[in-house]
């Protein structure tokens, strides 16, 4: 039986080696690749087409929603499984919305990483236990129906601060306005990237625009 091809994107190596061992020792699997960041994922994508794509949820510099929507268009014969941290449950919300076929938590055994390896490198899904737990609070929590993924909720304080950053204003000029030190501004767009689900300015931006939020009067 031939093995099941895997790349995974994490800008830690030795999160690559270890998972690599993990999968390897059942020889079900062979790593073919290991990017730390989207520009290397295309170099490999160019060449190879993996069974198996495993992605950190927390890349330095990056948009997760844009990068898995990208995966997925250069890889559409790839599954994707997301490698999440047990605290992320947006961002695994966020990760089924760009079509994942998994989320396993950072915190599982070994057993439960080859189960989810071998279920979504065959196209199946799978999500696990800590994931799930923590999914199944969110979309309680934020009433989410099965149609449509609630938004984020905000508040009028961060939703102004949210205006403001995508409008342009910089944090000095946002924290004078609103009589705020720029240090409580940066926490706001901290908190702003979290519940959104993004990694930088420009995933606001473009969260922004997609919500009506600019020209919201």
């Amino acid at each position: 039986m031939s093995k099941k091809s895997v790349v995974v994107m994490d800008d830690f190596p030795v999160v690559a080696l270890g998972l690599k061992s993990i999968l390897e020792e059942v020889h079900e699997f062979e790593l073919k690749g290991h990017a730390v960041n989207l520009y290397a994922m295309r170099a490999i994508l160019k060449h190879q087409t993996p069974d198996l794509i495993i992605v950190d949820s927390v890349l330095p510099r990056s948009d997760l929603g844009a990068t898995l929507t990208e995966l997925r268009q250069r890889a559409p014969f790839s599954n994707i499984l997301l490698f999440c941290a047990a605290d992320e449950e947006y961002t695994s919300v966020l990760g089924l919305r760009c079509g994942v076929k998994g989320i396993i938590s950072k915190r599982a055994s070994k057993e439960e990483i080859v189960k989810a390896a071998r279920t979504v490198s065959c196209g199946g899904t799978f999500i696990s236990g800590t994931a799930a737990e923590k999914l199944t609070a969110y979309v309680v929590k934020n009433d989410i129906g099965t149609a449509e993924v609630k938004k984020p909720f905000f508040s009028n304080r961060e939703y102004m601060v949210l205006k403001r950053l995508t409008g342009g204003d910089n944090l000095s000029k946002i924290a004078k306005d609103f009589k705020l030190s720029p240090k409580t501004v940066a926490t706001y767009r901290e908190r702003l990237m979290q519940k959104i689900g993004v990694r930088t300015l420009a995933g606001l931006i473009r969260y922004a625009l997609q919500n009506d939020i600019l020209s919201d009067s």
